[in-house]
C-alpha cells in the first residue's frame, strides 16, 4: 500500500520537528528566513511560511517581529524511533543508495 502524500509545507514542518527532536536544533536556535530557506529548498517563499505558521500554531517555534522565527523551549516532539529510522534510510534511498550500499553503512557504524 503506498503511503499518502504530504503537503510539502507539512513535509518542511515535519523535517524541522525532527532536526528537533533529534537534537540538530535547539531551544532558542534561529531558523533561517522563509527567503533564504526557501531558495536552499528550492520551494516557493509562502510554503516556508506556512510550514513556519503551522509549526508557530504547535508551539514548536515563535516569532519575534524583524527578529525571525525561533525554537521554542521545552518543545521536544515525541517521534517513533522506527519512523525517524524509515525517514532517514528513505532520504538516503532518494538520494540514491542501494540496500546493500545501506547495510554495509549501518555495520560500518556499528563496527559489524
Amino acid at each position: 500500500m503506498k503511503a499518502p502524500k504530504m503537503s510539502l509545507y507539512m513535509v518542511i514542518g515535519e523535517n524541522i520537528k525532527r532536526r528537533i527532536a533529534s537534537g540538530a536544533l535547539r531551544e532558542g536556535d534561529k531558523l533561517p528566513s522563509c527567503r533564504d530557506f526557501a531558495a536552499e529548498l528550492g520551494v516557493n517563499p509562502n510554503t516556508v511560511q506556512r510550514a513556519y505558521t503551522q509549526l508557530e500554531d504547535e508551539g514548536v517555534v515563535f516569532t519575534i517581529a524583524k527578529k525571525g522565527v525561533f525554537v521554542s523551549s521545552g518543545h521536544r516532539p515525541r517521534i517513533d524511533r522506527g519512523q525517524l529510522l524509515a525517514a532517514k534510510l528513505g532520504e538516503l534511498k532518494s538520494m540514491g543508495y542501494t540496500r546493500d550500499e545501506l547495510a554495509a553503512g549501518i555495520r560500518a557504524v556499528f563496527n559489524d
